[in-house]
Parts: structure tokens; sequence; C-alpha cells
């Protein structure tokens, strides 16, 4: 039976040996609604001239929770708390899926 994945959300799977003495755990999430929602939100963008498009408390990404969850292990938390490493971090090519506007951040 296959479990239908939800938008955004999580899913976790344990899957152990028959003798139980060795045991995976995959954490899984379907990021797809994230990222479309990222390409549309980049997209209409608009330009720098545009009201609210810069300053303080302007949306710049919108990132997986599995995806932070592995930037916080890569990173020993410091992410969370330095916004230099955040920034480097948003403006690497490779993250580029994740960001919601074309400037750098």
């Amino acid at each position: 039976m296959t479990e239908k994945v939800q938008p955004n959300m999580l899913h976790t799977t344990f899957h152990s040996s028959a003798d139980e003495k060795e045991f995976t755990v995959n954490t899984y999430q379907d990021v797809e609604p994230v990222l479309e929602e990222n390409k549309k939100s980049y997209n209409n963008y608009g330009d720098l001239l545009t009201p609210g498009k810069t300053g303080e408390g302007v949306r710049v990404a919108s990132i997986p929770l599995n995806v932070w969850t592995q930037w916080m292990k890569e990173t020993n938390g410091e992410i969370e708390k330095d916004h230099n490493l955040m920034k480097k971090y948003l403006n690497d090519p490779d993250n580029k899926y994740f960001r919601t506007t074309p400037t750098r951040v």
C-alpha cells in the first residue's frame, strides 16, 4: 500500500532487518509545492523600484524543512544565528530554487 505524501509535511519511515539488529530511518518531504511557489514569487517579483521590495521584512526565500534540517546539521546550528552564513547559503547558485527574489541577500 502506498501512502499519499502530504505537501510540505515531513514523512518518516522505519525499516529494520529481519533479525532487528539493523535499522534505517528515512525522512522525506515532497518539496515540489515549495519550489513551485518560490518560482512563481521569483518570476512575479517585478523590479526594485516597486514599493515594498527592499528593506527589512521582505521574504527572499522559502526553505523546505528537510533542507533546513540538513543545513542545521552541516553548520551545527550556526546558520540559525549567523546571518552572514545564511546569506552565503541563500546566495549559493546551488540553492537558487529556494529564492523568491532575483536579488542577492
